[in-house]
């Protein structure tokens, strides 16, 4: 499938965006316009690699089963606050876009919000031959989902081995990509996840928090074993905690 005209437009709209969240403080003591700006063309390179390593982890996941990936912004048609307030919009709204602005303009660069883009399903049944359903089953909505944010962080530890000081940043820059969109909401790919497969969320979220954690303080090699042991220990937990009672 290829990358049709919609999908460079938001494409572009998503590194934009998280582009101006990440350099909008370029943390100088004093504003320079050629320095706020070559700071913003560096950043505007690392989100695009970002942004691109987040969609071919979907797209390959999805390929494996048979189905395509259509990128596309984050966006709400429907409010719902509690069972008794709940409105649908007239029009969309990029609640991605405005939440990022919200908070890089409240906090004057000081905070960020990053999880701007989505992505839909293009199933076609008849490419699904040989496997056991037709429709995609949670499960295989749960991988290809959390396959964006995953391959984010293999990326980043892929550049921690190169271990380049001027690509720390790209580092950083995919492990906080990866992060934020494993939050829960929405359209966002944490929510597909979660409601999909509880432990592939876990699983995956844990992984990418305690190695954003860890390589501030250990090596490559420990961080990669500290962090899948100690997700696969609170996905065990968690699976106790759940599901325990029940089997």
């Amino acid at each position: 499938m290829k990358i049709n005209k919609t999908e460079i437009k938001y494409f572009v709209i998503t590194i934009f965006f998280v582009t101006l969240a990440l350099a909008f403080d370029d943390k100088m003591q004093e504003f320079v316009l050629s320095n706020w700006l070559t700071n913003f063309l560096v950043i505007l390179i690392f989100v695009t690699i970002a942004v691109l390593v987040h969609y071919i982890g979907h797209r390959l996941m999805a390929r494996r089963y048979k189905v395509e990936v259509e990128h596309s912004i984050w966006q709400m048609s429907h409010f719902y606050f509690t069972n008794f307030f709940s409105t649908r919009l007239k029009k969309s709204v990029p609640i991605g876009i405005i939440l990022s602005i919200f908070i890089s303009l409240g906090s004057f660069g000081q905070m960020f919000f990053i999880a701007i883009e989505s992505f839909n399903f293009k199933e076609n049944k008849r490419r699904r031959v040989g496997f056991r359903y037709a429709n995609l089953t949670e499960y295989e909505v749960a991988l290809i989902s959390a396959a964006g944010p995953l391959a984010n962080l293999f990326f980043a530890l892929l550049i921690k081995l190169v271990n380049l000081p001027y690509l720390n940043n790209l580092i950083f820059i995919n492990l906080y990509y990866s992060i934020f969109h494993m939050i829960p909401f929405s359209e966002l790919d944490g929510s597909k996840a979660l409601f999909s497969s509880p432990l592939i969320y876990v699983f995956s979220l844990s992984l990418i928090l305690i190695s954003l954690l860890l390589l501030y303080f250990y090596s490559l090699t420990i961080t990669v074993i500290l962090s899948l042991l100690i997700a696969i220990i609170f996905t065990t937990t968690f699976f106790i905690v759940v599901y325990g009672d029940s089997s």
